[in-house]
């Protein structure tokens, strides 16, 4: 998935035959046997060369282009015919290069290289309510790329909403990483989504937001912008589950449903304990 991307955060493998001549007389016994001799070491050699240069061939193919040849395919395991072998939007050689593992599609390599499984989403969320699925939204990450919450389906997901001025805010990010670090090849994925910066202008720009990411140490997902603000920060108010306070986090379960949330620094504790709940189920 260290790291960019993407992915990530994916897979092919050959005779001759001789006859003796007719009897001769003695003189022709002898060319005949010299010259026989010559033609079996020239087949001989011409066949083993051909062989070893088919073999070789085969095995430097990529006949799935996703940067691996069939040798390294055979090695590592992965589907020599699937550029994405755990099916998490990123090609084997992509997670082989950036150091994740191409065979558990929760493992990829962070840092900008996102896995993308929004396609295995069954269906769309359209409310703010426990064990409902959570609308999608997308924001801008700390690279300038757009991601959404989509993307890490089948994962447990936190998403943190958060200021720069809020010094609760910041308390929580100080062990967001090992959190993330300490569950994230279970399936377990932290979204920071920053409303406002540290001066509190009411934006979150890609400045802002690398300052952030540089200040914690954070290999996650730290998005800003985009409908994060408008959406799920006042669909959560307007519902009566967020009062308005940060940090605010929800805790969703693999199928994308709200699960709980928590408001404040000093829960990590509890949001640890309900993640390795839900990454059993």
């Amino acid at each position: 998935m260290s790291l960019r991307t993407l992915s990530l955060f994916l897979p092919l493998a050959l005779a001759f035959t001789t006859a003796c001549g007719e009897e001769k007389d003695e003189g022709t016994d002898d060319e005949t046997t010299e010259g026989s001799g010559e033609g079996e070491g020239e087949g001989e050699g011409e066949g083993e060369g051909e062989g070893e240069g088919e073999g070789e061939a085969a095995g430097d193919s990529d006949a799935d282009g996703d940067g691996l040849t069939l040798d390294e395919e055979t090695q590592l395991g992965t589907d020599p015919d699937s550029a994405d072998s755990d099916g998490d939007g990123l090609d084997d050689g992509t997670e082989e290069a950036e150091g994740s593992d191409p065979l558990n599609k929760f493992s990829w390599p962070g840092n900008g290289v996102w896995p993308d499984m929004s396609g295995d989403v069954p269906e769309q969320g359209d409310t703010y309510a426990d064990d409902e699925v959570f609308p999608n939204f997308t924001g801008s990450d700390q690279f300038g790329t757009d991601v959404e919450l989509y993307q890490f389906y089948g994962s447990v997901v936190l998403v943190d909403f958060s200021a720069g001025w809020c010094g609760p805010c910041q308390m929580v990010a100080e062990h967001a990483e090992e959190m993330w670090e300490d569950k994230r090849e279970d399936g377990f994925v932290i979204i920071h989504a920053m409303i406002d910066d540290w001066r509190g202008t009411g934006a979150a720009d890609l400045e802002f937001r690398e300052e952030w990411t540089e200040q914690f140490g954070l290999t996650f997902p730290v998005l800003g912008e985009g409908d994060i603000y408008g959406g799920p920060y006042a669909g959560l108010y307007n519902a009566g589950i967020n009062e308005g306070a940060i940090p605010f986090m929800v805790l969703l379960d693999k199928e994308m449903r709200l699960d709980s949330d928590y408001t404040g620094s000093g829960v990590e504790d509890r949001v640890a304990a309900k993640v390795d709940i839900l990454l059993d189920r």
